[in-house]
């Protein structure tokens, strides 16, 4: 990977982050709806927990044969790696909607507010938008995006709505609530980190594998403040997906 690669990285990172702080200090954001919880050690133990089942569900799945029976459901679909961490994923927000029905919480809860619907849905999509812009990519689908890309893009939402629900709607709204929003952002970026690691390690050569664990850094701190900045899920999935897709595209 050349420095033009990480240059279009970089500036693409930034441009998200200027675009957030925009957004940010508008009037609608100031009418954000921030979740708080009432005993934030118990929600804090749950998220955990939740990480750690899912984490183990996902070795499982891409290092041994268990869970074999799932994985011809993934090569159904276009996306390759990225249909089988869609599928993954989607068993987490299972899980989470699990969590959520037994504990008599709301939806607002996973960060999938009502009232910060709006917001989220004008701030991802005008975060998608700069993203191909930036990327350079606006003149070639005009000129024509194929059965398989479009295919491609699905996946890469379903992907992205379903990692986002679990790791800034349920794990990071929780941890901010235990440990302030600074440290809770951190620490949700660096859930997401590792969980990158799972069907990477030990497949990938280290050349391949470092770039994907920066970038996934970069975009887990990125989404965090996305959702600090927005307050629903929407925005960081669908700042997620069109950034993946551009990569593949």
């Amino acid at each position: 990977m050349d420095l033009k690669y990480w240059l279009g990285n970089i500036s693409e990172w930034l441009g998200m982050v200027a675009v957030v702080m925009i957004v940010g200090v508008s009037p609608m954001a100031k009418r954000m709806r921030r979740i708080e919880f009432k005993y934030p050690k118990r929600e804090i133990n749950f998220a955990l927990t939740l990480f750690s089942v899912l984490y183990v569900f996902a070795y499982l799945y891409f290092y041994s044969d268990i869970f074999n029976i799932l994985k011809p459901i993934a090569a159904h679909f276009v996306g390759g790696e990225y249909t089988d961490r869609a599928l993954i994923a989607l068993i987490g927000v299972i899980l989470v909607v699990v969590l959520l029905i037994a504990r008599k919480q709301p939806i607002k809860s996973a960060g999938w507010s009502r009232e910060n619907l709006r917001l989220g849905l004008i701030t991802g999509a005008l975060l998608a938008i700069l993203t191909i812009f930036l990327r350079g990519k606006f003149l070639t689908i005009l000129s024509g995006v194929s059965k398989e890309q479009m295919g491609l893009l699905g996946v890469l939402l379903i992907l992205s709505i379903a990692e986002e629900t679990i790791f800034r709607g349920y794990i990071q709204l929780r941890a901010n609530s235990r440990f302030g929003e600074k440290w809770g952002w951190l620490a949700s970026a660096g859930f997401f980190l590792l969980w990158q690691i799972p069907g990477r390690y030990g497949v990938l050569t280290f050349a391949e594998f470092w770039p994907i664990l920066v970038i996934s850094l970069a975009q887990g701190l990125i989404c965090g403040f996305i959702m600090k900045k927005s307050g629903h899920v929407l925005a960081p999935a669908l700042y997620r997906a069109v950034a993946l897709w551009m990569m593949l595209f």
